[in-house]
């Protein structure tokens, strides 16, 4: 009998539903220090109010981890590019404006933090070979129950 093992990896998952599934993880998780203006605060510019859910943060802390899985290393400045978008202006064309670079920084902090990222020798933030194998099984965990 051949046993077949499908390796399943965060690539192989929907990101909306990984994202999803991380997210509460990191939240039952109960290890994320919520800062005192995360109720008030908009995600950019852009934006007219401040997040609707209650556990964007988790949300957000969720995506960035992924990204990092899947693009390796990347800068504030480039992620605040990734997560902006359109601001409004009236009667003028909309423009694209950069997103908040002080959540994007605390998020980046929180994950160094609880050791799903780290910075290498060169000063690059990747995600650590823990965090991986870690985002590997709760892929896979996904990828059964569906």
């Amino acid at each position: 009998i051949i046993i077949m093992f499908i390796a399943t990896t965060v690539k192989d998952v929907p990101s909306s539903l990984f994202i999803v599934k991380y997210a509460d993880y990191l939240k039952r998780s109960g290890q994320i220090r919520n800062p005192s203006w995360l109720e008030v605060v908009k995600t950019g510019i852009q934006k007219k109010n401040s997040p609707l859910n209650r556990d964007w943060f988790y949300i957000r802390l969720a995506s960035l981890a992924r990204k990092f899985y899947i693009n390796g290393g990347a800068g504030v400045g480039n992620l605040r590019k990734k997560y902006g978008g359109k601001k409004r202006r009236g009667a003028r064309p909309a423009k694209k404006v950069l997103s908040s670079g002080k959540i994007i920084r605390f998020a980046l902090q929180e994950l160094e933090r609880l050791n799903i990222i780290l910075k290498n020798k060169n000063g690059v933030r990747v995600i650590t070979k823990k965090a991986q194998q870690d985002m590997n099984i709760r892929s896979r965990k996904i990828i059964n129950s569906l």
